[in-house]
């Protein structure tokens, strides 16, 4: 057994290890709390230059409204070049940091502390402008606790969810009213590519994405295929969206989950959960369980949350209980993972070699990456409750996600 000085001896390779991973948390706080810093200067900066103009644009242009407007420009313009950004990059770190000392101080005192990720705080920035002040606070109290400790890609999905929730607005009637902004854009990159983008409603954006995944899936099983998965589903988005694909295209079944509460089904306000999305509101939730053939359902207790029902139409029960693992998981179970739980193996927490069984509390799925990392490496997981508990080869724990909202 090795001696305790030998443990802290710095040339021990476990003693530098804990070294470098105790600096790097060490300089992301750091930085965290710098960043916070250059929004807060930022802005106190422009509030500044607003109250004292004659600093930017000279005493003899006084306080009238052109004045104080171009001498918020000039302050602008002088951090750009200070900081080596993009104007439009300072004004939006303005915004930022007055969003949120504005609408969510407590995550504005996280970030400048160092606990809140400058990414998070972002997210709660771009949310919370979008809210109307009686829903500042209903917003805050739901997003505090997971802006701290989930990765940005599950945190943006948690902090959209609870957005969606507080918002006090009529859920149908803003999608319909959003809706009406629907578009398709290009914007042109170099070396001949271009970026398509839609903006559209979710239910058909789902659907658009899983039609893709799958068309892309069952080219990539052709022999003489040397295409990656990523090139054929922009290929298979092109051709379909220019007319190439016709009858030769492929027929691929598509089903995207929606769990929708027993009660919102006969007429209930309560919001249903789109697969890979988050809330979305009753109205849209009746009509794609009652007239979309391409969705299944899953009915849960309006009060418990307990599952009460899995449609089974067109799946024997292992596929039943694959439908419900992926709407209960959404992501790769692997702590900050965002991966989608339909492009996830299933894993067996306990291998069913050392006797774990194949049960929903012994099932969750895991991204290719992380399951080879489960089972070739001293990362080790353990399932309870609350979800996926991961313990790194040095030691350190990982609590488990936050469950997405039902």
């Amino acid at each position: 057994m090795e001696s305790l000085h030998t443990l802290l001896d710095p040339r021990h390779p476990d003693v530098r290890i804990e070294c470098s991973m105790a600096r790097a948390e060490y300089a992301l706080r750091a930085a965290t709390m710098a960043q916070a810093e250059q929004l807060a200067a930022i802005h106190e900066t422009l509030v500044e230059a607003r109250a004292f103009p004659e600093i930017f644009v000279g005493p003899s242009a006084g306080s009238t409204q052109d004045a104080v407007a171009f001498a918020e420009r000039a302050a602008v313009a002088d951090l750009a070049v200070r900081l080596g950004l993009a104007e439009q990059t300072v004004r939006a770190q303005a915004e930022q940091a007055r969003v949120l000392r504005l609408c969510a101080p407590r995550v504005w005192s996280a970030f400048r502390a160092g606990e809140v990720p400058a990414a998070n705080a972002r997210v709660v920035a771009e949310l919370a402008a979008t809210l109307p002040e009686a829903a500042w606070k209903p917003f805050e109290d739901a997003i505090l606790e997971a802006a701290a400790v989930l990765a940005t890609a599950r945190f943006r999905a948690r902090a959209r969810s609870a957005r969606e929730r507080v918002q006090p607005q009529e859920a149908a009637a803003l999608h319909r009213i959003t809706a009406q902004e629907r578009r398709v854009w290009v914007d042109h990159d170099i070396d001949g590519m271009s970026w398509l983008t839609a903006y559209l409603p979710s239910a058909v954006a789902q659907r658009a994405t899983a039609h893709i995944d799958r068309s892309a899936a069952s080219l990539l099983r052709a022999a003489d295929e040397t295409r990656t998965l990523a090139q054929l589903r922009a290929d298979v988005a092109g051709d379909l969206l220019a007319g190439v694909l016709g009858s030769a295209a492929p027929h691929v079944g598509v089903s995207v989950g929606v769990l929708v509460p027993v009660l919102t089904l006969l007429g209930g306000d309560q919001p249903a959960t789109l697969e890979g999305y988050g809330p979305i509101d009753a109205a849209t939730a009746r009509e794609m369980a009652g007239h979309a053939p391409s969705f299944f359902r899953i009915l849960t207790d309006p009060i418990s949350g307990t599952v009460l029902d899995v449609d089974r139409s067109t799946y024997r029960v292992p596929a039943d209980l694959k439908r419900w693992l992926e709407l209960r998981d959404q992501t790769c179970a692997f702590s900050g993972c965002g991966r989608r739980a339909r492009d996830c193996d299933v894993d067996h927490t306990i291998d069913w070699a050392f006797g774990g069984t194949t049960s929903a509390d012994n099932l969750a799925h895991l991204c290719r990456h992380h399951h080879r990392l489960k089972h070739h490496s001293r990362w080790t997981a353990e399932h309870g409750a609350g979800g996926m508990t991961w313990t790194s080869p040095t030691g350190a724990q990982a609590r488990p996600d936050p469950p997405p909202p039902f």
